[in-house]
């Protein structure tokens, strides 16, 4: 067993399944849900052409950066500043969401035990990830590959008790109104850009694993995000909600929300913990910050939002995928672009991706901005 490998897949995954998958079965339900799984699969092979692009720039390039420091080493500052914003609004966004969720599922868990407020779990469970990601890249490696072995347990389960009642039914039919709804959730749910560099961190000598251990972590994700949905929309069809537990605990009782509400908190800390570690690096290694002051950066403005009373949660993560991340993809192809005649060095793998279809990425996730800014 390689287990630089399997640490380097378990980041990726960590850094896309979080938050995002529970507004998933939402919004196939009220899309239609084969629809919302056709986007699944468009946005997840997309997913997996951007991070392998993503790869091999980070392959071509001697110095290590975090992604706005390739737009400026490739695209100049203007590049960066655009990057610049799409990464910290994605962050921010990103772990202000984690801690929004948090207080509801440690509140389904711990309630009967220590009762508290949701507004106290969600503030302890923001200080105290916070703390821990000062440990470093080695710690939440191993935390991932940790949770990621438990987030096949914990999905198996959920299949389990919910699939004698899955109704064929709750999938036929679509929504014309709603059928661009999925797809600010699943680029959101699929955003992991940032956890690619710390996989090269991870693979030194071994950079040549950097394409399998990319592929199979989109590959696992996708997976994971299909079996989850198809197993809330076949229960809870029309009545699923946009925080899951509400909507199935008609259906399953407290023992299945419990047990869904444990692997939220499995999936929220894996991402929380890869999130933040991410932005730490990018302040500190692309703005040569003192890393302590770094971390201030990451994780202070969230904690603040939270407590400012900025509590929405499917809004906000439609948003940040269907625009920050949107932004930042379209931006990746451009590196990808640059790096093959400027980067520094031989990379371990290279790919040949036509022309045409770097345009059409690019006019998707530019038709996704404006649609999300100006017409939604």
């Amino acid at each position: 067993m390689n287990r630089k490998f399997f640490y380097a897949t378990a980041v990726l995954v960590g850094g896309m399944v979080g938050v995002g998958i529970f507004g998933l079965p939402y919004v196939f339900a009220q899309a239609g849900f084969w629809a919302g799984m056709g986007l699944l699969v468009a946005i997840g092979l997309a997913t997996l052409l951007i991070d392998l692009m993503y790869g091999e720039v980070i392959l071509r390039t001697h110095a290590q950066h975090q992604i706005m420091g390739y737009a400026r080493l490739y695209l100049g500052p203007y590049a960066q500043k655009v990057l610049f914003f799409s990464a910290v609004l994605m962050g921010y966004v990103g772990l202000l969401a984690y801690i929004i969720i948090s207080g509801d599922f440690l509140n389904t868990l711990l309630a009967p035990f220590f009762y508290t407020s949701v507004t106290t779990y969600s503030a302890l469970f923001g200080i105290i990830l916070s703390l821990a990601v000062l440990r470093g890249i080695k710690i939440i490696s191993r935390v991932e590959l940790f949770f990621s072995g438990l987030f096949i347990v914990v999905m198996g389960l959920i299949l389990f008790a919910g699939w004698h009642l899955i109704q064929p039914a709750n999938f036929i039919g679509f929504n014309r109104v709603n059928l661009a709804l999925p797809y600010g959730v699943l680029l959101f749910a699929f955003g992991g850009l940032l956890a690619v560099p710390i996989q090269r961190q991870l693979l030194v000598g071994q950079e040549r694993k950097l394409w399998p251990a990319i592929s199979l972590a989109v590959l696992f994700t996708a997976g994971l995000y299909a079996v989850f949905t198809a197993t809330v929309v076949g229960v809870s069809g029309s009545a699923t909600t946009p925080d899951v537990i509400s909507g199935l605990y008609q259906f399953l009782g407290n023992n299945m929300t419990v047990l869904i509400s444990l692997f939220g908190v499995f999936a929220i800390t894996t991402s929380f913990l890869m999130l933040a570690s991410a932005m730490i690096n990018t302040f500190h290694l692309d703005f040569k910050i003192h890393r302590f002051n770094a971390w201030l950066l990451a994780v202070i403005p969230p904690m603040v939002l939270y407590l400012l009373g900025i509590r929405s949660f499917i809004g906000i993560v439609s948003l940040a995928g269907g625009v920050a991340l949107a932004l930042e993809q379209i931006l990746v192809v451009f590196l990808y672009a640059k790096a093959k005649k400027k980067g520094d060095r031989i990379p371990e793998y290279s790919m040949n991706i036509p022309t045409w279809l770097l345009y059409i990425l690019i006019t998707v996730f530019s038709a996704g901005i404006v649609y999300f800014l100006f017409i939604q």
